[in-house]
């Protein structure tokens, strides 16, 4: 995980860091590398704060649907999964893993009753493509959204680092400026 933190940091401004981290005699010092972790600390905060809602959001999305349609059956549906819808269909109906069988029995454990559970199936069925679809729609959005997050974070990083050098290298010139006119 560290392997991809510093990877995901380009190598020049990794080098600025390391830079930033030493006094102007070229030694490192501890209060500037503080300075500097705390600025990578919030570069990856950010991104770990969108991390977690993703997760968060996915997860909470599983739990609804694992109330209404158990996991174990939408993971057995998707893996008799054909690119013919019709022998999609058959499969879920006659497969070794009766997905229609399971989910007639998990319905009416939940209080359901055979015909709702018919009903309940129609629907998913014709449902799956639109699913399916705004699935793939909500995918793409939240890689959009990470890599916005990602980019944003990185440029404050990259300004705030910029900026530091400016200063740090401003400091030197003016020091040696001052003891070089003495």
């Amino acid at each position: 995980m560290a392997l991809i933190a510093v990877i995901a940091i380009p190598a020049d401004i990794r080098a600025l860091i390391q830079e930033n981290c030493k006094n102007s005699k070229g030694r490192y010092r501890m209060r500037y590398a503080w300075r500097e972790l705390k600025s990578l600390a919030g570069l990856y905060a950010q991104i770990l704060f969108v991390a977690s809602m993703l997760a968060f959001t996915v997860g909470f999305g599983l739990i609804v649907l694992d109330r209404y349609v158990k996991l174990e059956i939408i993971g057995s549906a998707f893996a008799q999964a054909d690119w013919s819808w019709g022998q999609w269909e058959e499969n879920l109906r006659s497969g070794p893993n009766n997905v229609e069988k399971e989910f007639t029995q998990q319905h009416v454990a939940q209080g359901g009753t055979k015909d709702s559970a018919v009903m309940i199936m129609k629907f998913l069925w014709k449902a799956v493509p639109v699913l399916m679809l705004v699935c793939f729609a909500m995918l793409m959005l939240s890689v959009r959204l990470t890599s916005k997050v990602f980019n944003n974070a990185l440029q404050l990083l990259v300004k705030t680092e910029v900026e530091r050098n400016r200063r740090r290298t401003q400091r030197r010139y003016l020091r040696s400026t001052s003891h070089s006119s003495a």
